[in-house]
């Protein structure tokens, strides 16, 4: 709880006055950090990871952040009008899909009311041309407009996801795009693999399919490792969603050692991995 706190408050110390987060203490502000770390406290809330005196103490980071995003996603909104002859035309860029995920978070803080006609937009945007963008921003898509009370589209993007997936026995289920790591964020197997769960679960509401997702991720980190912190904070966030109980399941083991037997039920065993460890003295060797 004392680091927690540390953290909570060094948060609110890295927000500058505008609202938003930078890359570096004292840089230019940047709206795809921002948007990130809004991102992660919208997760910590939906985990119930926050008591309620750390919800009223990193809310004044959301009140702040929040209006400063919305003119952000207005000003891309504005200069699209300035500089393009179509509207109608796919105009969906990575940052404004990552903005109505993010902002899917916080139904209960309102969009400001110069923001909304750009919201609307870029909704009916992803509705239009989810298609064309990669697994990931389609996983991202289905999440936003399912909170946002559109009941068809993300059914349909779950639907098409799910056909383009490889379902194996050892892997799990995965997608061949997320088997190699691009250079953008919005390129990264590990954050995809955990968007897609987050997707499964709560649109899809299968436990077989979202243990079968956990389960590549596991593999992942078994195999090689997450890669980055960040890649972790998404993958642990996706394992403690929805799915079947795996920390709660108990698979007892019984060990002969010449005439002395050895049960894991009589033992105290480790959450998850069943671990538990037994001496035997010397002289009874």
């Amino acid at each position: 709880s004392k680091e927690k706190a540390a953290t909570l408050n060094k948060l609110k110390e890295l927000q500058n006055a505008m609202g938003a987060f930078s890359w570096f203490k004292g840089g230019p502000d940047d709206r795809y950090m921002t948007q990130y770390i809004l991102t992660g406290i919208g997760h910590l809330i939906k985990l119930h990871a926050l008591t309620d005196e750390e919800y009223s103490n990193i809310k004044p980071v959301i009140e702040r952040a929040l209006p400063y995003l919305d003119s952000k996603l207005k000003e891309e909104y504005d200069a699209l009008k300035r500089n393009t002859k179509d509207m109608k035309a796919n105009h969906l860029s990575y940052t404004a899909i990552q903005f109505l995920y993010m902002r899917s978070f916080f139904s209960a803080f309102p969009v400001a009311g110069n923001t909304q006609t750009a919201l609307n937009y870029f909704k009916q945007q992803s509705q239009q041309y989810w298609m064309q963008k990669s697994k990931y921003m389609q996983a991202m898509i289905a999440l936003a407009l399912s909170r946002m009370n559109d009941s068809k589209t993300p059914v349909a993007i779950i639907a098409s996801l799910k056909e383009n997936a490889i379902l194996s026995e050892e892997m799990g289920m995965y997608w061949k795009e997320f088997t190699a790591r691009g250079y953008y964020w919005y390129q990264s197997p590990v954050e995809s693999q955990s968007l897609m769960i987050e997707a499964f679960a709560e649109i899809d509401k299968n436990t077989i399919t979202v243990d079968n997702l956990k389960t590549w991720l596991l593999k992942q980190k078994q195999t090689q490792h997450w890669g980055t912190t960040r890649a972790t904070a998404e993958a642990c966030y996706a394992l403690l969603m929805n799915g079947s109980k795996w920390l709660q399941e108990e698979k007892n083991i019984v060990i002969n050692a010449g005439n002395t037997t050895i049960k894991s039920a009589d033992e105290t065993t480790e959450a998850g991995t069943g671990y538990f460890k037994k001496i035997i003295p010397g002289e009874k060797v």
